[in-house]
This record gives C-alpha cells, sequence and structure tokens, in this order.
C-alpha cells in the first residue's frame, strides 16, 4: 500500500521507504511542468507546420519547373516541326508524337483553338476523342489569353492528389492558326521528397523535444530543486530541528537566498539557546549565556571587563512597596543598563540578568568606567519614581531588617563591581564570578551608588573567594584618581 507523507509531499512512502515520486498539484514544480509541455507541443507545432509548408512549396516549384522545363522543350519542338507556316497533317502528327515520346510525355492531346482534336494519346495509346470537352475548352481559351495577354509560353494546373501538372501550349501554325498542345505530367520524385520531408521534420521535432527537455532539466534544477530544498529545510525548522542547513553553494541569488537561509537557522538556533537560560521577567541573557559568552571572550584572548550591577537597599524596597514595584524596579535597572550600551561611543556591551537584583555587563576594557558612571548617573537620576513623595523627600524608607526590627533604609541605589583580565590572567568564567564576588563585598560596604574596579595582579588562587580584610578590600578597590570608587553619596533629595 502506499501513502503519501504530507511533510514530504514530493515522496510516496511503501511500508516507509521510498517509493516513488509524486508531484502535488498545488506545487510550483508541477504547474511549470505543465506549462513547459504546453510550450513545448506549441513550439513544435509551429516550427515543424513552418518548415513543412516552406519545404512543401519548394518540393512543388521545383516540380513544376521541371515540367514546364519539359513543356518548353515540347512546344521549341513544335514549332521547329511546324516551321513559319506548316498544317497539322499526319506526318506532322508523327513527328510531334515522336519527340514527346523521346521527351517521355506518355499522354498528349492536340486541339485546335474550336476544340477539334487532331490526335489524342493516353499512356502511348491512341483514343478515339474528336471534341474538346467544357473544361478542356475552358483551359484552351486560358491558355491562348496568357499567351496573347501576358505573353506567356503555356497555362498550367497543378494536382496535388495525383502530383500530376497538366500543361496547355499554345503554338500557330497553317495560316496563323492557333493550336494547344494538351499534355498531362506526373511530377517527378515528389514522393520520395516527401519521405525525405516527414523524416526531416521528425528529426527536427525530437530536437527540439530533446533541447526543451535539457532547458527544463537546467532549469530545475537550478531553479526548482534548490527552492524545494529551501522548502523542505523551512518545514523541518518549523518542526523544530534548527541544525538544517541547506547546501547549496552558488554566486547567484538562490545561493545568497540559501545563505540567508542558512544564517537564519544559526541564528534561530542561537536566540533559542539564549532564550531557555534568559530570564523570564526582563527578557536579557541568563546565567548560561553569560557563562558561555565570557569563555568565549577568554578563549578567544579579548580584554574586557566584567561588570557585577547589584541593587542596594532593594529587599527593603520590595518588603514595604511589594513585589510589583520590586519588578518594576528591576526593569528599571534593566532599561538603564540597555540605554547606556546602546550609546554610539560604547561598543561590543553585553548585558546579561543573572537572577534577583543582580546584572553583569561585559565590555571592553577601555569602555568599563565610562559605562560605569553613565550608568549610576541615569540610575540616580530615575529613582525616585518608585517612591512616595515622603519617602523620595526623606531620602530613606522605614522597613523591617532581616532581625525583625524597625530600621531606616536609605533609597535604592546600585553598587557596580568590575574585574578585568587585562591585569590578571582568567581562564574561565568562574574564576572571574569568584573575583567579582570578593569586589561586590568591598562596593557594597559603600554607601551609595559607586563601582569598584580589582587591582590585583596575578592568577586566581584559593585564597580569593574569602571575606577580605581591610587591607585587602583597600588593595581591591585601590585605584588611579580617576579609577576612585565614587565617594559615600549623601542622601538622595527629589528633584525640586
Amino acid at each position: 500500500m502506499i501513502r503519501v507523507d504530507k511533510k514530504k509531499p514530493f515522496h510516496a512512502l511503501k511500508d516507509g521507504k521510498f517509493f516513488l515520486m509524486i508531484i502535488p498539484s498545488k506545487s510550483l514544480f508541477f504547474k511549470t511542468a505543465i506549462i513547459y509541455a504546453f510550450v513545448t507541443i506549441f513550439n513544435v507545432a509551429i516550427f515543424i507546420i513552418m518548415v513543412f509548408e516552406n519545404q512543401l512549396d519548394l518540393i512543388a516549384d521545383n516540380a513544376i519547373m521541371n515540367s514546364k522545363l519539359t513543356g518548353s522543350n515540347l512546344k521549341y519542338r513544335i514549332d521547329k516541326i511546324l516551321g513559319p507556316a506548316g498544317d497539322i497533317t499526319v506526318v506532322n502528327i508523327n513527328k510531334i508524337l515522336k519527340e514527346a515520346n523521346a521527351l517521355g510525355i506518355k499522354d498528349l492531346t492536340v486541339f485546335n483553338e474550336e476544340g477539334d482534336v487532331f490526335v489524342d494519346i493516353k499512356d502511348n495509346k491512341p483514343t478515339a476523342k474528336q471534341k474538346a470537352d467544357v473544361n478542356d475548352l475552358r483551359m484552351i481559351n486560358m491558355a491562348i489569353t496568357k499567351r496573347g495577354f501576358e505573353d506567356k509560353l503555356f497555362f498550367h494546373t497543378v494536382h496535388k492528389k495525383t502530383h500530376t501538372i497538366d500543361l496547355y501550349i499554345p503554338f500557330t501554325f497553317g495560316d496563323e492558326k492557333i493550336g494547344i498542345a494538351f499534355i498531362t505530367l506526373l511530377m517527378q520524385d515528389i514522393d520520395r521528397q516527401m519521405s525525405y520531408l516527414y523524416r526531416q521534420c521528425a528529426v527536427i521535432a525530437a530536437l527540439i523535444i530533446l533541447l526543451h527537455i535539457a532547458f527544463a532539466w537546467l532549469f530545475s534544477k537550478m531553479i526548482l530543486l534548490p527552492l524545494r530544498k529551501l522548502n523542505e529545510a523551512t518545514e523541518k525548522i518549523a518542526g523544530g530541528d534548527l541544525d538544517i542547513r541547506v547546501q547549496i553553494v552558488r554566486d547567484d541569488e538562490i545561493g545568497q537566498l540559501a545563505t540567508s537561509f542558512n544564517e537564519m537557522s544559526v541564528a534561530l538556533r542561537r536566540m533559542r539557546d539564549e532564550a531557555k537560560g534568559s530570564n523570564p521577567l526582563t527578557g536579557l541573557p541568563g546565567n548560561i549565556t553569560i557563562a558561555n559568552y565570557l569563555d568565549e571572550c577568554l578563549q578567544h584572548n579579548r580584554f574586557i571587563c566584567v561588570l557585577y550591577c547589584d541593587l542596594d537597599n532593594f529587599k527593603a524596597y520590595n518588603d514595604k512597596y511589594g513585589f510589583t514595584k520590586g519588578d518594576d524596579a528591576i526593569l528599571y535597572t534593566r532599561d538603564c543598563l540597555q540605554s547606556v550600551a546602546k550609546r554610539k561611543d560604547l561598543k561590543n556591551v553585553f548585558v546579561g540578568h543573572e537572577g534577583g537584583d543582580d546584572f553583569v555587563v561585559v565590555c571592553d576594557f577601555e569602555y568599563w568606567e565610562e559605562f560605569a558612571k553613565a550608568f549610576i548617573t541615569i540610575f540616580d537620576r530615575g529613582i525616585y519614581q518608585f517612591y512616595n513623595s515622603i519617602d523620595a523627600r526623606n531620602g530613606f524608607i522605614e522597613s523591617v531588617n532581616r532581625r525583625g526590627e524597625r530600621q531606616r533604609f536609605p533609597l535604592m541605589s546600585v553598587s557596580v563591581a568590575v574585574v578585568t583580565n587585562k591585569t590578571r590572567p582568567f581562564t574561565r568564567h568562574a574564576e572571574m564570578i569568584q573575583v567579582a564576588a570578593e569586589v561586590k563585598k568591598v562596593v557594597k560596604g559603600i554607601d551609595g551608588s559607586c563601582y569598584a574596579i580589582d587591582r590585583r595582579k596575578g592568577p586566581v588562587s584559593q585564597a580569593d573567594g574569602a571575606i577580605p580584610t581591610a587591607p585587602q578590600a583597600a588593595a581591591m578597590a585601590a585605584a588611579a584618581p580617576q579609577n576612585q570608587p565614587m565617594p559615600q553619596r549623601q542622601p538622595l533629595r527629589p528633584p525640586g
């Protein structure tokens, strides 16, 4: 039993195996094949008709010319026999019959202009015909008229069915009398030439069909089959197979389409992988994507800075204003980071979200401080919108701490801990995360929005990761004047 696989409409399957090629009637392949078949038949028919008619006319003209040549010879010989004033006598008639027989003429009738018959020979045998019939009289008059007004040597009619030609040849005898020699000639070799014409037309038709088949194969290979491959690949992608690739390597538009298709499938796979690890709230790349991106940068020996951005006093805000407002604050932080990342003077900036109120930014080493300052400026400028007027004016909120005690908490700020492989070698992302956690502990100890970069040198040791002592903290946060952590922030006041 044959069943058609609807997902692959070009294939019929028998017992799960390829059995037969099926072309759906709605497919472009089928429609093109039908149209092309009609065009091929039309072209063959038109070409054959043109060639046949042209060659048939040539064959007929050639046969007529040969017959006319015979008629001209007969007229010349009749005129020679009769002379200037010769009459139709038995002797002259015998001479005319002899000359006609020499020219291969088997049918000959000699009339006068009134239609009286001097002699009638059919197939070299005399007949008893005495008078011309109506058709003969009409042809005699036509021959005499053609001679008088158009100076024609004779008048002829062609019978295509019998492949014969009738010649009515006027001549002068006696005292300016007019006689007519009527002969019927078989057009020589016309059957053989027609047979050759049929073979010629058949060969031409075959060549045209082969040419069209070759063109159809080329068109199918260059256009239809690549489109079919792209269609099948699209169906596989729609089914979730993002590893599919179209193996079409060409320099034309089809090749460009295949290249774009493969790039699209790669992008879709990357987006799917990123979506698996993206944060459901912010939509930013999550832990898996962040880790893969860091490892990729380290493998390519790219000098980068990793900025771990953490919200200060976020738990207190969340406890007082609720989770919905807390989510709004998280989204606001995301928007601030993306706004800075899109600046034209900053390049190759990656923004991720580890979860909660922790964000990760990866940028080139030369841009880290400019990014940190711009981010803090934008964040501090708009954070008031998440507080009521009293809390914004006071610069703090009252909430319950982890010990269940009432406590005043400053407005939310951001702490940015910066780690770089410019001054310290890292081989994998876990090492950078470990060092960043140390730096974050230092930055979190400073009130207000601030940033600090790890200035230590040398490989990461097992001692890294412990709670830093005061001298260690100073070494981590120590920097040149332009890299000093921002000074302690005074309580924020709302604008106006």
